[in-house]
């Protein structure tokens, strides 16, 4: 018998308990011996016993150790009582019925007699903070109670990531995600990633991240605008992209973020501006819908941290032009004149006023003048307003987009208009010599969306690793 033979011989017999997520523990499984891994939360004691809050993702269950358990030669039953909180340990036990149902615990009428337990991953240094002292900001709590502050949360966000909370945020921006790509993907989108690494802004050159490219001046892209018309333009008909935008702006940081998530989309216009609305509005329902139906338990962990009211909407959208919203404005004793682009307050207030009359919290406006819109906006020649749209979520914009303009000369002279120079976007404007199809598109802030859908107060709960202007770590 060969050395490799008589190894595998050795490694067949070996009967080890294949690991269980806490997540997919039951109530059937009384009796049976199980291995299971996690965080420990919260460590009880008396005399005899002593409890452990076993944590894994979202899931908690209740672990008992019997000071008559030879639980192991290495770890004395006073060593265990002071077993650091989130050391990182791997059990084996019985499961047994819970004589009363564990409140404390997900997993509530079960828990687990401990016969093994290895510390996988100790805890040697005093924790930044603890878990249960973190709360939302923004959230009434008693003023007795420890609130741990967001920047040291930040500063050690990999502790921060096992608050269920977090890990909930997290899924949520999993399954936004998940459900913009698969209802494209249903609709016969091509998923495209574009380059971040620039010669030029596609707004001109405000608001750039500048870069030593090999001895070259480039900067990060504020958006992928030019290369998804571009991509149309090439025939590809239907795109879409997510990925990372940069804003070099210096701004409230509860509103912005200077490396964001861009949800773009972009396709040849086959019908007409508003119908593409109606698309794009049935894709938020899509959205809507998918957090109702799949993630329960998420809203519910974050409701418990954050009470948000939930979203009002309807089946088909609620279109306002701007000359509309400006006079709903003016109704209110607001000041703005018409071509003036609306500011912060002005959506808050337009939410509101629409909120009063429809008992809606999605609204779209329509047909802003091309002073307040950007270069490649198509123009109505019998309107002289823009073919464009932006979406708002609980008086905040989450969504900004139009038709775009295809003819070469109407489209070099807007160039003009805006004061940039046509030299900085020759690559762009020269494909628009050779048979450019009608096309229009938008892009969604995943970030400011989740914040808008929500009613937080600070958008950087919804980046995994937020960039504002005052952080850049970790």
């Amino acid at each position: 018998m060969t050395e490799n033979s008589e190894l595998n011989n050795k490694i067949s017999t070996i009967k080890l308990k294949k690991l269980i997520e806490i997540q997919n523990l039951t109530d059937n499984m009384n009796g049976t011996v199980i291995r299971i891994r996690g965080f420990i939360e919260s460590i009880t004691s008396c005399s005899s016993q002593i409890f452990i809050l076993l944590r894994d993702r979202l899931e908690k269950v209740q672990c008992i150790i019997f000071k008559s358990t030879n639980v192991s030669s290495i770890y004395e039953f006073s060593r265990l009582k002071k077993l650091p909180l989130e050391s990182f340990i791997e059990i084996e036990g019985q499961v047994v019925f819970a004589e009363i149902p564990i409140k404390r615990a997900t997993k509530q009428n079960i828990e687990i007699v401990i016969s093994t337990l290895n510390i996988l991953g100790p805890v040697v240094s005093k924790l930044p903070f603890q878990l249960k002292d973190c709360k939302i900001a923004g959230k009434e709590s008693d003023t007795n109670t420890i609130t741990v502050g967001y920047n040291l949360r930040l500063d050690n966000r990999f502790l921060d990531f096992r608050l269920p909370v977090t890990q909930s945020i997290i899924k949520i921006i999993d399954q936004t995600m998940y459900t913009f790509r698969t209802y494209l993907r249903t609709h016969e989108f091509i998923e495209i990633k574009t380059s971040k690494i620039i010669q030029s802004g596609s707004e001109g050159g405000a608001n750039l991240f500048s870069l030593n490219y090999f001895n070259k001046p480039a900067y990060l892209a504020q958006s992928p605008q030019l290369y998804k018309q571009l991509a149309i333009i090439g025939g590809l008909k239907r795109v879409y992209e997510i990925g990372h935008v940069y804003r070099a702006e210096v701004s409230n940081i509860n509103r912005y973020l200077s490396e964001f998530v861009g949800l773009d989309i972009e396709m040849e216009m086959e019908t007409t501006y508003i119908d593409f609305i109606h698309f794009l509005h049935s894709l938020f329902i899509n959205i809507f819908e998918s957090f109702k139906n799949e993630m329960k338990k998420e809203l519910e962990i974050i409701r418990q941290y954050y009470e948000f009211v939930d979203l009002k909407y309807r089946s088909t959208p609620i279109i306002i032009t701007y000359k509309d919203a400006v006079d709903m404005l003016k109704s209110k004793n607001i000041q703005i004149d018409y071509g003036c682009d609306f500011s912060r307050e002005h959506e808050r207030i337009l939410g509101k006023i629409i909120k009063d009359k429809e008992d809606i919290d999605i609204f779209t406006i329509i047909d802003y003048p091309s002073s307040i819109r950007a270069f490649y906006s198509y123009i109505d020649e019998t309107t002289k307003l823009t073919r464009s749209y932006d979406f708002i979520v609980r008086g905040e914009e989450i969504l900004s987009g139009a038709q775009r303009e295809n003819r070469y000369d109407y489209l070099k002279n807007a160039v003009i208009d805006k004061g940039l120079n046509p030299e900085n976007l020759k690559n762009y404007l020269e494909a628009f010599k050779y048979g450019a199809p009608p096309h229009i598109g938008c892009g969604i802030g995943l970030e400011r969306f989740l914040k808008a859908y929500f009613g937080f107060d600070d958008i950087r709960y919804f980046s995994l690793f937020p960039r504002d202007p005052n952080r850049i770590f970790p």
